[in-house]
């Protein structure tokens, strides 16, 4: 029985020798003191789970597993590193934290979770992380963040949330939770609002809200009181003004009050014209009950405007849209435009009195859904619908339109032409459809767009001048595509301020025609695309040190070759990454400069010795020349009578030699001249699978 015993023993252990191998006794991964510190470090491993694997039981560790293929974590996924006191996950291509997955982390204070493809924090997802005080989570695709995801969080100092696809942070976010520094750069945020947001992080030292679409309206006013209050220099960064028109561009810490909220203290009444006569004389017909949307709205008169003065000559304001005074479930409310459409819901816009008209996520298939058409809209949204295609005839009527989102939903067509009514378009989505190829057609008419955006799609071709027709755009969003290189010409026409073309798959871009076409650029995103750090890429490398580390964004990390993999290749010299174009050039380069270096060191000597020749050498010098050239006038003169005698035979054959001659010319012209098919010589430019010949 006892062999049987030791057996079973010998066997469990074997088992639990393979569940559990530790990865730094059985050098699986590199573990290494820096600094007193244990850093474990499984980078580019290739694990998918951690499940076999466990750290050191006897000491703290920096625990290390970037570039692995970690995609999804699981509960207790990290049970056998319950020693770790850090935590990197940066690009593993993480989309999925399953509640839990972080139990037993309880020592864990810094987690990096960003390069990933982290789309939402669920209430759980960082449960069991009870010391955390430092969260990286910038460069996912976080679009929803649950209001109690960092209740539990009451030690969470710093938090890093830039570059993701935030549109606003739920109320009470921060409740509970001491944080001290956040960065929100580089999301989709309009507004903060004090109650619920700001309220809750009173001991912020460092705050960083650029390259947000601010909506400088009253909404904002307590964020400029907000940070009015706040510690000085607490604001990196500046809040720059999107919209309105009127205030787009400034600064918000040097926009008044009454700028951002004109309407604040009551209605402007320069904004509205001064009503006619018949207008404060009759209060017209008694309205009677309708329907919006199967609620009953019973309409109300108002009394307001008797006594007031009458309309004079000079007033030429914009006409006001429809508004009518209604009593909705008890309560008086305004409704704009009895012409919008019944699947959306619409306000006033304070700035221009036009419409902003919302179908978000109503299920459309086509813009011609939109019954009754609505009139003066200055802001419509589209996003999360299932429209697939966008035809010319359905914005034939939105002149006065400044922002346009077409953003999520189907699109695979543009007819050309689409856009050309849309002179006033500002802002214009595309995202996360599935254009593959953009020409120069498909933006006609959008003479004053100055920000475009087309994440997310399927782009893989790029015609040349296709953002001619739009002079003013100033932001390119082009990221998460799968652009491999751009055409010649592609950028010409147009003055970029700030483009973003990462995570594509391009491996150099070319400078002549393509990137010296971006003279006004401040800021360029060109992480995550697999770069080939070889002789390709150093015009490329040249082009990014004239511009300066303020305006790339982010890291330049080489794919290829092996020996360069992950490095940044600014950072590398030229002759390592292109040896062989080195050790033609450099040698000759020594050589030339060498012997200049002699010419310059003899040539003042040599002209003091010319200057000394004597006149016995250089009389006689002089005499042979003279006699060169005698007899060379004789021998010319000889050969000229000689050739006149055989002219007389040559004639006959003279012209059937021209014409041969002459042909054989042509010919040659004709086909080193490229015009070898019937339409003649042209080009043709090819992008993937499509091609354009001009």
């Amino acid at each position: 029985m006892l062999p049987w015993i030791l057996l079973l023993k010998a066997t469990l252990c074997f088992a639990i020798g393979n569940v559990t191998r530790d990865v730094c006794k059985e050098g699986i991964c590199s573990c290494n003191e820096i600094e007193g510190d244990l850093h474990i470090d499984c980078e580019k491993r290739g694990f998918s789970n951690l499940q076999h694997l466990t750290g050191p039981s006897s000491q703290f560790y920096h625990l290390l597993l970037h570039g692995n293929s970690l995609t999804r974590l699981f509960p207790n996924e990290f049970a056998n590193f319950y020693n770790a006191v850090s935590l990197h996950l940066e690009n593993n291509g993480l989309h999925d934290i399953v509640p839990g997955a972080f139990l037993g982390l309880q020592l864990v204070k810094r987690l990096h979770i960003n390069n990933n493809k982290i789309r939402s924090f669920r209430r759980s997802t960082f449960l069991g992380l009870d010391d955390l005080e430092y969260l990286q989570g910038d460069f996912n695709l976080l679009r929803e963040i649950d209001p109690a995801v960092f209740r539990d969080l009451n030690k969470l100092e710093v938090l890093i949330l830039n570059d993701n696809l935030i549109s606003a942070l739920p109320t009470d976010v921060f409740q509970h939770v001491p944080i001290t520094h956040l960065d929100l750069r580089g999301n989709r945020i309009k507004t903060l609002p004090y109650e619920g947001v700001l309220e809750q992080i009173p001991g912020i030292a460092e705050i960083l809200l650029e390259d947000n679409p601010w909506d400088c309206s009253c909404d904002l006013v307590s964020l400029k009181e907000w940070l009015e209050n706040i510690p000085r220099n607490a604001l990196i960064g500046r809040v720059l003004c999107e919209a309105p028109t009127r205030l787009q561009g400034n600064d918000l810490n040097e926009t008044s009050e009454n700028e951002l909220c004109p309407l604040k203290n009551g209605i402007d009444s320069s904004l509205i014209a001064p009503p006619t006569e018949e207008e404060t004389s009759d209060p017209g017909p008694i309205p009677t009950p309708f329907k919006i949307n199967g609620v009953t709205v019973t309409p109300t008169t108002a009394s307001g405007n008797k006594g007031r003065p009458k309309s004079r000559g000079n007033w030429q304001l914009k006409t006001r849209p429809t508004v009518r005074m209604a009593t909705v479930n008890g309560k008086n409310v305004q409704l704009y435009n009895e012409q919008c459409p019944l699947t959306c819901s619409c306000e006033l816009v304070d700035s221009d009195q036009g419409l902003k008209v919302n179908c978000k996520d109503r299920q459309l298939e086509s813009l011609a859904d939109l019954k009754p058409k609505p009139i003066n809209v200055q802001e419509l949204n589209l996003r999360d619908n299932s429209v697939h295609t966008i035809k010319k005839s359905h914005f034939l009527d939105y002149k006065n339109l400044h922002l346009l989102d077409l953003g999520n939903n189907v699109i695979k067509v543009i007819e050309n032409s689409t856009f050309q009514n849309l002179i006033e378009l500002r802002w214009l989505y595309i995202d996360k459809n599935y254009l593959d190829t953009l020409i120069a057609e498909m933006f006609t008419g959008l003479l004053n767009l100055e920000y475009l955006n087309l994440e997310y799609n399927s782009i893989q071709c790029i015609m040349p001048g296709t953002f001619k027709s739009m002079p003013n755009l100033r932001v390119l969003i082009l990221n998460n595509n799968i652009l491999k290189s751009l055409l010649l010409d592609v950028f010409t026409g147009v003055t970029l301020s700030k483009i973003s073309l990462n995570n594509n798959y391009f491996t150099f871009l070319p400078v002549t025609g393509v990137l010296d076409q971006l003279l006004s650029i401040i800021q360029i995103d060109l992480h995550g695309n697999p770069w080939d750090c070889s002789c390709n890429i150093v015009p490329f490398k040249q082009w990014t040190e004239r511009l300066g580390s303020d305006v790339i964004v982010s890291d330049l990390k080489c794919e290829s070759p092996e020996e360069f993999w992950t490095k940044d290749f600014r950072f590398l010299r030229n002759d390592l990454m292109c040896p062989h174009l080195y050790e033609k050039i450099f040698p000759t380069s020594l050589s030339k400069n060498s012997t200049a270096a002699v010419d310059t060191g003899t040539r003042s000597n040599s002209y003091l010795e010319t200057s000394r020749v004597s006149i016995s050498v250089l009389v006689p010098g002089l005499l042979l020349v003279f006699v060169t050239s005698a007899f060379t006038v004789v021998g010319m003169l000889v050969f000229i009578l000689r050739n006149r005698k055989r002219s007389k035979r040559r004639d006959a054959n003279s012209s059937a030699s021209e014409i041969n001659s002459l042909q054989t010319v042509c010919d040659s012209s004709y086909w080193h001249s490229g015009a070898y098919n019937a339409d003649g010589p042209h080009r043709v430019y090819e992008c993937g699978t499509h091609s354009l010949s001009d």
